[in-house]
Formats: structure tokens, C-alpha cells, sequence
């Protein structure tokens, strides 16, 4: 494992460094999840931190069929009770089903700071742990695909002359704000086969190119059972730029099962037990799929009071051996948090969870033993070399 004093060194010295573009194609990157934190900080606080390269604004919890037409918003204690009024779905208008905050004053002048002063990519993530979204079939996706567009992308005159929402809008503002793509945490198996998901993250690849943005982003957070139930045939199907892996709350392949099983890790070994640990697993699945490019992240609970079980909280040390042991497979992206609040008040020698992680993410990059494989870990398939 990489020394503590060397770690602490490496964060200090990335803290001083400018402010750097998120790029797609590191392996140092650190994502966090963000909406959901109690008593949570505004948006720009977190951007304001150099340890964190993009984050996932959590979440849109419905969809159209369950929120009046519009999707549904909850970003916590960032917005008022405040919603547009929908225009119905399938011929249906019910105003008790309204769910897209129209009032999040600070979330909208933020994401302008967010990208062009401190170079984050800000992601609008889909779904979450509520039971209650769904979409119905292939035309559902393309329609849902377009209307995120319409109210989250680049700002459309089309779209704002018919008097559309604009959730992140600013008054005054001719530009607009739009976030850098989406993530899609679908946690509900779909009723409709993933006919949905699948037109939906076409349609939004169909949509990309047309953009005056660069750099925009598809992504998904499944869980790290292979394959995911929710999400498997849509990452087949659609090519994903990463992928956020949950490698927490299943206990057979997340990150704790790697640890239990490798007590005694020492940093620059490539052979060991994967413990039932599916990273690997995940590397050859998307390996036949158009998701074949796709970065792959260790997902992590940010302290043990952001996941509903404890003790699939990794803790400081634990965490820098499983990225020391996974960084050289050639998908490793980084690491995606959740979330923003919980890994922020987690202090471990003065850091917060997220500095700790990009400066054993940063240390791991510098040393060859490390970054470069040497080996096949038992049981798994063998990691690239970079």
C-alpha cells in the first residue's frame, strides 16, 4: 500500500495545482454523486474542491409516465417545493403528479461556475434507489431522450420560444446552462425488456453529435452484479463512456468481499484472490459489447453513513488497496463517490474522503509497480496494461 506521508504529499501538491479540464481518458478521476446529502453544501462548494473532477447531480427520481409528462426533480435542500405545471401523459392530465422543480436558484447559477471556472463535468443522473420510475417501450425512450434535452441541454430557441421549462436556466442569461450528459441508476428492473433505456440512450447518442457542447457524456451506475438486471442489455447495446459501478450493497461482488478476502495486500502485487470482487468480470463483460470502450469506476459508499449497511464502507487505507490492486486494468477510470456531503465530512488525517482517494489515485499513477500489471489476479481475467 502506498505510504500515508506520500499520499498526503501528492494531495497537497495536486491542491496547488490550476485548475485542469476533466478528461474522459485518465485514471485518476474522482466523480461524486451530489442532491442528496443532508444539511448538504450548494453546488459550487464542491467545485471549488480540485479533488473532485465531475459530479452527478442526484437525481431525476420519475419519469414521464409518473410525474405528469415532465419528469420528476429532487435535489434535497437545494430547491424550494416549487414545480412546473406538467402537460399530461397519454392524454392524461393530473396536477398531484407535478415533480419538476422550477425553483433552484443556486443549482442554476452554479453549473455555469461549475464548468467554465473550475472545469467540472456535471452530469444529470436518472433513477436512484426510489421504486417508482419506469418507461414504456422504445417510443417512451426517444420521447424521454428528447424532452431531457430539451429542458437540461443546450439551451433550444425553438424549445424556449414555445415556453418550455428550463429548469437550470438563468434569468438574463442568453446562453443557458446545460449539463455535460447524463447517468443513468436505474435500480427498477424494467417492465418493458429495456426497450426504453436502450431508444433512450440511442436517441441521446443520436442527439450528441448535433451539439454546440463538446465532450458530452454517457454514462451508467449499475450494480456490480454481472449482468446488472436493470441495465445489463442497455450497456450491450449502447456504447457508454463510463460506467459507475456500485461495488457496494450486494455483498457477494462488491468491494468489501476484495478486501475480506486480501487481508494482508501489499501495493504492486497482480496476483490475488478476486474474493467474488467483479471488476475484473465487468472488464470482460462490456469487452463484447458496444460499451467495449468504456472507463469503468470503483463505486463507493464516502463514509459508512451514505449506505444503508456499514460495513460496505472500505475506510481510508482499505480503499487505497483496492485501486492499487485495479488500477492497471485498462478500463480503470477512477473512482465514483456517493456521495458529496457523507465523503466531505469524513476526515481520515486532516483529508476528506475525496482528497484521500484522488491522492491515492494520483500516487498510484506514479509508481510503475503499480500502474503497470504483472500478473493475472486468481480467478479473474487478466487486467491491461497501460
Amino acid at each position: 500500500m502506498a505510504s500515508i506521508h506520500s499520499i498526503v504529499i501528492l494531495v497537497s501538491f495536486y491542491v496547488a495545482q490550476v485548475w485542469a479540464q476533466f478528461n474522459i481518458n485518465a485514471k485518476v478521476n474522482n466523480v461524486v454523486y451530489w442532491g442528496q446529502g443532508p444539511d448538504q453544501q450548494r453546488l459550487l462548494y464542491y467545485c471549488q474542491q480540485p479533488d473532485i473532477d465531475a459530479i452527478a447531480l442526484s437525481f431525476v427520481n420519475l419519469f414521464p409516465a409518473q410525474a405528469n409528462g415532465f419528469p420528476g426533480t429532487n435535489f434535497g435542500n437545494q430547491c424550494s417545493g416549487a414545480v412546473y405545471a406538467g402537460p399530461g401523459y397519454d392524454g392524461v392530465v393530473d396536477p398531484t403528479k407535478d415533480a419538476l422543480q422550477s425553483d433552484c436558484p443556486l443549482i442554476a447559477s452554479d453549473i455555469a461556475a461549475c464548468q467554465r471556472t473550475y472545469g467540472k463535468k456535471i452530469l444529470l443522473a436518472l433513477g436512484g434507489d426510489s421504486g417508482e420510475y419506469q418507461l414504456d417501450g422504445a417510443t417512451d425512450g426517444v420521447k424521454f431522450a428528447n424532452e431531457l434535452w430539451g429542458l437540461f441541454g443546450p439551451r433550444n430557441k425553438i424549445w424556449v420560444k414555445a415556453g418550455l421549462p428550463r429548469p437550470f436556466d438563468v434569468a438574463g442569461d442568453a446562453t443557458g446552462s446545460a449539463v455535460d450528459g447524463f447517468t443513468m441508476d436505474i435500480e427498477n428492473v424494467p417492465d418493458d425488456g429495456s426497450a426504453g433505456y436502450i431508444a433512450f440512450a440511442n436517441q441521446l447518442r443520436t442527439l450528441y453529435p448535433a451539439s454546440p457542447q463538446t465532450g458530452l457524456l454517457l454514462t451508467a451506475a449499475p450494480q456490480c452484479t454481472v449482468p446488472d438486471a436493470s441495465l445489463g442489455q442497455v450497456i450491450a447495446s449502447v456504447a457508454f463512456d463510463a460506467l459507475f459501478i456500485q461495488f457496494y450493497n450486494t455483498a457477494a461482488c462488491s468491494a468489501r468481499a476484495w478486501v475480506n478476502a486480501n487481508p494482508n495486500f501489499v501495493s504492486g502485487t497482480h496476483t490475488f484472490p478476486s474474493g467474488g470482487f467483479t471488476y475484473d468480470t465487468w472488464s470482460t463483460a462490456v469487452a463484447g459489447g458496444a460499451s467495449a470502450a468504456a472507463k469503468l469506476y470503483i463505486g463507493l459508499p464516502g463514509s459508512t453513513d451514505a449506505v444503508d449497511d456499514p460495513t460496505f464502507y472500505l475506510n481510508q487505507n482499505e480503499t487505497a488497496n483496492i485501486v492499487d490492486a485495479y488500477f492497471c486494468n485498462r478500463n480503470f477510470g477512477g473512482v465514483a463517490i456517493y456521495d458529496a456531503t457523507y465523503a466531505d465530512e469524513n476526515l481520515y488525517l486532516g483529508q476528506t474522503f475525496t482528497q484521500w482517494t484522488k491522492g491515492v489515485l494520483t500516487n498510484a499513477l506514479a509508481d510503475p509497480s503499480v500502474r503497470r500489471c504483472s500478473g493475472t489476479p486468481a480467478g479473474e481475467s487478466t487486467p491491461g496494461i497501460v
